[in-house]
């Protein structure tokens, strides 16, 4: 066995590397090298490549190929101060929740000045909400507050008093100056009270604006419910600046975990402010609770417990608000139907509210001016915001939003592209459009091989 061998080893050299190899077969190898370098050149050309300056200085460490998304600012003049808004595709991707792994380059691939506000939550003030305690008077049908003296605005109103169980309770509010004539006013959603063990409660109505309840009446009423009695309204102040709006990162359908739980990883650090879990039209509401994880070998922890539903109501479809969560880092996040409740035929999808991140730069070199984000254990390279600003009295918001167009946004954790190592770390690969090179010169290669083969059996 072992001679047979031997031999067909000094067979494999010779028909490889002696001066018998086949003319033809030597020149489909060179065509084979060819394609291939030519397939990753001509890829990474076509995928928009942008190549560094003759005269560039050595890339910065870490490499841009090395993060998961990459995005450019274009029309800036150099000298300028610029603000961004990460998207969603980028927030997804971090890997720290102050956003240390951002970075900011210009077209010579240098690192240039730029800060991050937003990122961590715990890291921003907080301010106690107040409240406003409001006469009430309440009947078997309706209920009328005294408003007249609040001069603020009021963002909601916390409702105490007996509540039919197990179901959902559309108020329906309306102001006004006279007891006679009366204005609508929108809310986010019903109120409920669920049996069972943790189970989900809410008797906060949330309005869809700020309400101006100076000098009036407010009327709440309960149509089609009975069993409800009121026994006192307060009042919440909305805050004096508005908070800015979250970013939505659709995550999709979960992962079935037992017979009455669904999972979603979270594969970013991005601190995520609140969940709306969507159910399909019809059905039953399904009573929830919302628990998280740090790590997958720990234990679940208790967030939240909520409603799902998707009612049809006179002013179009009603459904569940989002759901806000504590401030705590999450990897996992599970799902489980409460008080036996199946869940939806059609499943739940869910949709994460993502804390807003922005940066502001000094546009410091030539542009264009790329924005990368998504690289775990990247060191913070941020400068101070006062740093940037030039005076006391200017302030973020005043800078102009800019548009940011995405080049490249891969999955956290994804393999990269092992062809991208080799090209210089200015150059920005579009992933898909590279494929192709690939595989077209990979078909190349197999036809090569294929062509060998036959040569092989001539005699």
């Amino acid at each position: 066995m072992q001679s047979l061998l031997h031999r067909c080893g000094i067979v494999v050299r010779r028909r490889w590397f002696a001066r018998e190899i086949h003319p033809a077969a030597r020149e489909i190898i060179e065509i084979t090298r060819f394609a291939l370098v030519s397939g990753l050149l001509w890829g990474a050309v076509a995928a928009g490549a942008e190549p560094p300056a003759a005269a560039s200085p050595p890339s910065p460490s870490p490499r841009v190929s090395e993060f998961a998304w990459v995005g450019t600012v274009a029309g800036v003049e150099p000298g300028g101060l610029v603000r961004i808004a990460l998207p969603a595709d980028a927030l997804t991707r971090l890997q720290s929740r102050a956003g240390h792994d951002v970075r900011v380059l210009n077209a010579a691939g240098e690192v240039i000045p730029y800060a991050v506000t937003g990122g961590d939550a715990s890291q921003r003030p907080r301010h106690a909400v107040q409240t406003r305690a409001f006469p009430l008077s309440s009947t078997s049908i309706q209920a009328i507050a005294d408003l007249r003296s609040e001069v603020q605005l009021l963002a909601a109103l916390d409702l105490k008093g007996v509540w039919p169980r197990n179901a959902l309770v559309h108020l329906q509010l309306a102001v006004s100056h006279n007891l006679q004539d009366w204005t609508p006013v929108p809310v986010k959603g019903p109120v409920y009270r669920f049996d069972g063990a943790d189970s989900p409660v809410n008797t906060v109505l949330e309005l869809e604006e700020p309400l101006a309840a100076e000098g009036r009446y407010l009327r709440i009423t309960w149509p089609g419910h009975t069993g409800v009695k009121l026994a006192s309204l307060t009042g919440r102040v909305a805050g004096l600046r508005v908070a800015a709006s979250p970013v939505r990162a659709e995550l999709g359908a979960g992962v079935a975990d037992g017979t009455s739980g669904l999972v979603w990883a979270f594969p970013f650090a991005t601190p995520v402010s609140a969940v709306h879990l969507h159910m399909p039209p019809g059905g039953e509401p399904v009573p929830l609770r919302i628990s998280a994880r740090v790590d997958p070998a720990q234990p679940w922890k208790l967030l939240a417990s909520t409603v799902v539903y998707r009612d049809a109501l006179p002013g179009g479809q009603g459904m569940n608000p989002p759901q806000p969560l504590p401030e705590m880092p999450i990897a996992q996040m599970r799902i489980e139907a409460g008080n036996g409740v199946p869940f939806p035929a059609g499943g739940l999808r869910l949709t994460a509210e993502l804390a807003p991140l922005q940066v502001l730069f000094l546009a410091t070199g030539q542009g264009p001016y790329t924005v990368v984000a998504g690289r775990a254990g990247t060191a913070q390279a941020a400068v101070e915001l006062a740093s940037l600003i030039p005076g006391p009295a200017m302030v973020p918001d005043i800078v102009p939003l800019r548009p940011v167009k995405q080049l490249r946004a891969v999955l956290p954790g994804a393999p990269q592209l092992w062809a991208a190592s080799l090209m210089p770390a200015q150059w920005v690969l579009r992933g898909p459009v590279l494929w192709a090179a690939l595989l077209a010169a990979l078909a190349v290669l197999m036809a090569a091989v294929l062509g060998l083969l036959r040569l092989a059996r001539r005699p």
